[in-house]
């Protein structure tokens, strides 16, 4: 039990020093942080890319935004659906999760892939699923859906995102109200007219 505890005390403590200086951040940082003896690192850990690697997986989970059981209607499921991602991935621990990963793509290709992999790659395949449905219901116009779903990711997160990723401050704004903008708009190009 305690070397469970001790494991996760390390990913914990990990995740927090990483996005908070980087990778550069020192082994005695992170155990430090973690409140453990520098050996106990290395019972867990082979070496700081290994703790590295797992720390940025552990992020990604919390990144994940299901897509709920919906009753059909399909406003009220991408409303929610986009307050929640919006939250995620505008967050301040999302934008940090997102530079250092980026900044080492090169040096860690296999831990990129795999945040692509279960992260956006993920919520793209399922969003991409939703619509399928939702079109075969006759709720959306014929269309791609894989097109749809990156289309709704984009106008989600896109500008904003890349502000916040070089500092840029956001004007600021009622983010309830930008929600429904943003899934009216969507919903203009995509949803089939009621009649």
């Amino acid at each position: 039990m305690n070397n469970l505890c001790n494991r996760e005390r390390l990913l914990k403590a990990a995740t927090e020093v990483f996005l908070e200086h980087g990778y550069g951040a020192s082994v005695d940082m992170l155990v430090a942080r973690a409140g453990v003896a520098r050996q106990t690192f290395y019972n867990h850990f082979e070496n700081k890319e290994r703790l590295f690697a797992e720390a940025m997986r552990n992020c990604v989970s919390e990144m994940m935004v299901p897509l709920d059981e919906h009753s059909g209607d399909l406003r009220a499921s991408l409303t929610k659906f986009a307050r929640v991602y919006r939250q995620r991935v505008l967050s301040p621990q999302s934008i940090a999760k997102f530079r250092i990963v980026a900044s080492q793509a090169q040096r860690f290709p296999e831990v990129t892939a795999e945040e692509y992999t279960h992260g956006l790659g993920w919520m793209l395949d399922r969003l991409t699923e939703f619509f399928c449905e939702a079109v075969a219901a006759g709720r959306m116009r014929e269309t791609e859906p894989a097109f749809a779903a990156e289309m709704l990711l984009s106008m989600l997160a896109g500008v904003e995102r890349t502000r916040m990723l070089f500092g840029v401050a956001c004007p600021p704004q009622d983010e309830a109200a930008r929600v429904e903008q943003i899934v009216d708009g969507y919903l203009r190009m995509f949803a089939v007219e009621q009649k």
